[in-house]
């Protein structure tokens, strides 16, 4: 059968983004975005700067760079399925691994591991699973996938931080590990399939969208990764996304640590850091929409301008009428790097090298990952606050806008 749904009517892409939306409220929701959660009591208890700490974070980022950039030779070389099932086991062991950790190159040793197993089983796997399924309704899918970390994270935060209160962090790390582990386990061994074709069906749309083309294969679509490379506006599509994720990731980052700081309770805390990320939630299936209905270099400028506002707050925060503006930076802002990201690079530049190309842009985005909680976390050493980074990744932030708004072709189509 070669159809887009079975008998019924129901398509099995929906079944795919269900088992996205599963890894991404559990092991995004925890590991990205309970991160925080962790920072002061570990280093309380064994001595640890918040700028050592902070550094987890960092070669965890970079494990992602240097995965993102081989992404092109890892699929030429090796099954897609295969990867995720592996990193299945890492990843639960990685986790596992933070709990028994003395020191901080232990913790290290584990963020290689669990960086490893994040680039295999998350953004861009998922993205090329979700582009292989969807011709049509395409952002809607991306979104709703997106949204599980968000989801996760506003689920997962106040039961964190509540489980490190009353039963620790190492036994926190523990739980979690298990969690992340089942859930991994029962989407990628029994829901995912790489390929519509795997079942014998087409991708939602798909042949309109071949018609619309007058007859060409929609995946042959868009120039090759070594063409791009020296393209003006492959590097500025690059080189602007990097600084706004740097920019508004810092706002997840730190809000835990940030809020506690200025006079807020752990609870209290952990409830606005959950509420920013049930607005991630949302703003990222609402993001995949907007780019759908008007266009890419438009969606993209209103996502940034939303975390600009969201950094803003944050440097006021100890006035809580402002705690609604970060949640709209958190909510339309860090949806950028999930949702956006992926979308830009598709609609932009076809689907005929999308992994090398998504690849390339990913590791540009986790250069500025890995720098940024060390910036972070060293803001506060030597100053005993987070407010100098936010100003600095205010600044950057603004001098993205510009360059897209400046740059960045009105029409986002790429050359096929």
């Amino acid at each position: 059968m070669n159809t887009e749904s079975n008998k019924s009517g129901f398509f099995y892409g929906w079944v795919i983004v269900f088992a996205g939306l599963l890894i991404m409220v559990t092991i995004g929701g925890v590991a990205w975005n309970c991160v925080s959660q962790f920072i002061k009591p570990v280093c309380a208890e064994l001595g640890f700067s918040r700028r050592a700490m902070s550094t987890n974070s960092t070669i965890t980022s970079l494990t992602n760079m240097a995965v993102a950039l081989s992404w092109g030779y890892i699929l030429r070389h090796f099954s897609l399925k295969k990867l995720m099932r592996l990193a299945v086991v890492t990843l639960g062991i990685s986790y596992f691994g933070y709990s028994m950790c003395t020191n901080i190159w232990m913790f290290y040793g584990c963020s290689v591991v669990l960086g490893l197993s994040l680039a295999l089983l998350m953004t861009l796997p998922l993205s090329i699973i979700i582009a292989n399924w969807f011709e049509e309704k395409r952002g809607l899918a991306y979104g709703i996938t997106y949204m599980g970390s968000g989801l996760g994270g506003m689920i997962f935060n106040p039961i964190v931080a509540s489980m490190i209160i009353n039963i620790g962090w190492r036994m926190t790390y523990r739980i979690m590990a298990g969690i992340m582990f089942a859930a991994a386990f029962i989407a990628v061994y029994f829901l995912l399939k790489i390929r519509p074709e795997e079942m014998g069906l087409k991708a939602l749309g798909h042949d309109r969208a071949v018609a619309e083309r007058g007859g060409e294969d929609v995946r042959e679509r868009g120039p090759l990764f070594k063409e791009l490379i020296h393209t003006r506006r492959f590097i500025i599509v690059a080189v602007a996304l990097t600084c706004g994720n740097t920019a508004v990731g810092c706002i997840t980052q730190c809000l835990s640590p940030h809020l506690t700081d200025s006079g807020y309770t752990v609870q209290r805390a952990a409830f606005y850091v959950s509420m920013g990320l049930g607005a991630l939630a949302v703003g990222k299936m609402l993001l995949g929409e907007i780019y759908d209905r008007i266009g890419t270099r438009r969606a993209t400028l209103l996502a940034m301008s939303c975390g600009f506002i969201g950094l803003v707050a944050m440097i006021f925060c100890r006035n809580t009428a402002v705690i609604p503006l970060i949640i709209l930076g958190q909510g339309l802002g860090c949806a950028l790097g999930t949702v956006g990201v992926p979308l830009v690079v598709e609609d932009l530049f076809g689907k005929r090298d999308y992994a090398a190309n998504f690849g390339f842009i990913s590791a540009c985005s986790s250069v500025g990952g890995a720098i940024s909680p060390m910036l972070n976390g060293a803001a506060y050493d030597i100053s005993g606050s987070y407010n100098p980074a936010f100003t600095m990744w205010c600044v950057l932030l603004a001098i993205s806008l510009m360059v897209f708004f400046k740059l960045l072709p009105k029409k986002d189509r790429a050359k096929s």
